[in-house]
């Protein structure tokens, strides 16, 4: 079941549907990447270029991170062609897209085309990667901080 929320694109749903990537790079163009120290730690052994940012304070407020992935031109430093040039490193922001999953809420990129609508599957991969943010986006959702795109 689907219930459109206006909250960064995302749309809020009561069952997590199937994800197959389709490698359009949507999810790296016009997004916000946040990263934690993990993420960071993960990373930097594998590039030689800044590659993050500070958070803007509602990015902060909605997802308790203080940096995010440079964007360029519109898309992430990392995104070469259509592929992810440090895949194997990258942030959980990624790892889990075009999911998130908290302990009373799963939000779904609405402009994902990999999410399948007819199949269903476990969430708990999902929390697991959202564990981080999921404090501050059930607050945010709670007490309505939405943003219209």
């Amino acid at each position: 079941m689907r219930r459109k929320v206006q909250f960064f694109g995302f749309e809020l749903v009561t069952v997590l549907p199937g994800f197959s990537c389709k490698r359009c790079a949507i999810c790296c163009k016009d997004k916000v990447v946040v990263l934690t120290e993990q993420d960071i730690s993960r990373l930097k052994p594998h590039v030689d270029k800044d590659f993050f940012e500070k958070t803007t304070k509602l990015e902060k407020r909605l997802t308790g991170a203080n940096y995010k992935i440079l964007m360029v031109d519109g898309h992430c430093v990392f995104l070469e062609g259509n592929s992810c040039s440090v895949y194997e490193y990258r942030p959980d922001t990624c790892r889990r897209h075009p999911f998130l999953v908290t302990e009373r809420n799963i939000l779904v990129a609405k402009d994902c085309p990999g999410v399948n609508w007819r199949e269903v599957q476990d969430p708990g991969y999902y929390k697991e990667l959202s564990r981080s943010i999921a404090r501050n986006i059930e607050k945010a959702l709670k007490n309505g901080i939405r943003q219209k795109h």
